[in-house]
């Protein structure tokens, strides 16, 4: 059995026989003794020693349990002895030519990935991945420079994390294996005097500068450095204004690819918005103005944006000053327009009516009413849903579900129940007249109380910010129940004793909310549970038709829901969103 010994070769712990310590010193001897008389000697046979423990880790790693005399042989046939190199003047053509041709068959080193601190401008990252994929280093540092500027920063992570991955290349077994080179005491010999020799140049140009200075030319020096400085202001100064421009042209292409967006939507949601557009518009003159307003408002920006990188893209620098004056006189013309339109509407919605109708309730058993929704009115499936708001236009009818529910204390000992319809007008008697015409039900079952999902309008009828509020009065020492659904898709106030209606109920709790009236107001007596996670409003089944007359209309001592629905209507469910918004304007 032969001995294991321990040993430090170039800070790294090495088990090996002692057979093959013994042949390992002796090439190491060798080694030293033969580059004892080259220039830069000793750092040869530090970066030979530091390749060679490198060689020793990797065949440990791979299971070998100590270096055996084998593994000394074959790293000595793969890096050479000194008198190889003695003896290769001495060698014939033949056999130089034979030797060139092995080398030729045998496998190319595989390359590894490094940091080139030699040729580096600022960590090496781009030099060292130029030497790995044979690339010209500019080329990754252009791709890096754009994606730190278009690609939000994520070139400036990606290099930082190749710079903290990646090691630096510093001995010149490490400079090898970065450009694919076989590792061998030639390579590594030729590796080290180059940079001697680069060193020594640089000393002898330095020293140079000092004599060319000393003889009386400090003053070229002096323009030397000036040049130097000046070309140095001058090239950031360009790298400053070419990242400028490139700035401004990605805002300016995403600001078309915007416009662009915005224009395809209007075109598409026409078709939508040209019934919905009856219910703001009153006068012609509107009817006519809107269209023109909205498409200079938008499109001559987009044609502008448009002819601007155009010119950009072509080189064409001259201009038609006309042609800009034009562009901006119809951009102005089409503001105009459409605060004229603006402005007509506003007015439509000056004066505010209201009108209120007390529903003939029946007094619910056992001192108890219950707020149930009425199913199979209203679907989103039917309309546009923006939030909990709801806005169907059919053939002949507008349904909106802005619904307002009040619970306050009754002045007696029994329940009653106020519908109160709202409207706007530009006189005050239009605002009246478009509150009576809401078409809105309540239905009473038992101690059951059905409220509507929504009101209608008819389409001849304009939209000036109608709303309904239901005012639920109940007595001192009897109970409201409220569903589930019914406070989710209402609005609701009470008059309790903070005032607080959302802190005290969680509309996604499972249960029903059961309130109690004292003379102080509502005491909250529902169970209270954690709150879940928000679920979506569950669709119903089909909306109603407006009939236009005023058979169906609720009045005093109305029990029963008058035929509203039982035809379904085709909807537009492209309604835009522009129209909803000035339709919640002017709600609110």
């Amino acid at each position: 059995m032969k001995k294991i010994i321990n040993i430090n070769l170039s800070s790294r712990l090495i088990p090996i026989e002692d057979s093959a310590y013994e042949i390992l010193r002796q090439y190491l001897d060798s080694l030293k003794k033969y580059f004892s008389k080259e220039d830069g000697g000793d750092e040869i046979v530090s970066d030979i020693e530091s390749r060679i423990a490198e060689v020793f880790q990797d065949k440990l790693k791979k299971g070998a349990h100590c270096i055996t005399d084998d593994d000394v042989v074959a790293l000595k046939a793969s890096m050479g002895t000194p008198e190889q190199f003695d003896d290769a003047p001495k060698e014939s053509t033949e056999q130089q030519q034979k030797e060139a041709a092995d080398a030729a068959d045998m496998p190319r080193p595989r390359k590894r990935l490094y940091r080139d601190p030699e040729n580096k401008v600022l960590s090496g990252v781009c030099s060292g991945l130029g030497a790995y994929f044979n690339i010209d280093p500019v080329i990754f540092r252009i791709i890096f420079a754009l994606l730190a500027i278009g690609g939000f920063g994520s070139g400036i992570l990606v290099y930082f994390i190749l710079w903290i991955a990646t090691p630096s290349a510093d001995t010149a077994a490490e400079k090898l294996e970065m450009r694919g080179e076989r590792v061998d005491l030639g390579n590594i010999k030729a590796t080290i005097q180059d940079e001697l020799n680069h060193v020594k140049g640089q000393m002898k140009n330095v020293g140079n500068d000092f004599k060319n200075f000393s003889q009386g030319r400090g003053r070229q020096v002096g323009n030397d450095l000036e040049r130097f400085f000046v070309n140095l202001a001058s090239g950031l100064g360009k790298v400053l204004v070419f990242v400028t421009k490139g700035f401004f042209y990605f805002f300016a292409v995403v600001m078309l690819i915007v416009l662009i967006v915005i224009g395809i939507a209007i075109a598409v949601s026409s078709a939508a918005l040209y019934p919905a557009k009856d219910l703001l518009l009153t006068s012609p003159v509107q009817s006519f103005l809107i269209w023109p307003a909205i498409g200079l408002l938008i499109g001559i920006p987009l044609v502008a944006l448009l002819i601007f990188i155009i010119r950009k893209l072509t080189g064409v620098k001259e201009s038609n000053r006309y042609a800009g004056y034009t562009l901006t006189f119809l951009w102005l013309l089409g503001f105009v327009l459409a605060a004229i339109v603006a402005s007509s509407i506003v007015k439509d919605f000056r004066r505010p009516a209201t009108e209120t109708q007390l529903f003939a309730i029946q007094q619910p058993s056992h001192g108890k009413l219950i707020l149930k929704r009425t199913p199979g009115m209203l679907s989103e499936d039917d309309g546009i849903s923006f939030g909990d708001s709801h806005l169907l236009v059919a053939d002949d009818t507008v349904i909106i579900n802005y619904i307002r529910v009040r619970v306050e204390k009754s002045l007696n000992d029994s329940f009653a129940v106020e519908v109160s319809r709202y409207s706007r007008g530009r006189t005050l008697q239009q605002a009246k007249e478009l509150a009576h015409n809401i078409e809105f039900h309540l239905n009473q079952q038992d101690s059951i109380l059905y409220l509507p999902e929504g009101f209608s309008l008819p389409t001849h009828s304009k939209y000036r910010g109608q709303r309904v509020t239901i005012t639920i009065k109940v007595p001192v020492g009897k109970n409201i129940e409220i569903d589930r659904e019914v406070y989710r898709n209402y609005s609701f106030s009470r008059n309790n004793r903070d005032d607080d209606w959302d802190s005290d109920y969680d509309s996604n709790e499972p249960g029903p909310l059961n309130l109690k009236m004292t003379p102080d107001g509502t005491n909250d007596l529902s169970p209270r549970k954690p709150a879940a996670d928000p679920q979506t409003k569950d669709s119903t089944e089909e909306n109603y038709r407006y009939k236009g007359n005023d058979s169906n209309k609720s009045a005093e001592g109305a029990v029963k829901v008058s035929a509203a629905v039982k035809t379904k209507a085709p909807a537009y469910n492209d309604v835009s969103f522009l129209a909803y918004s000035m339709l919640k304007m002017f709600n609110s």
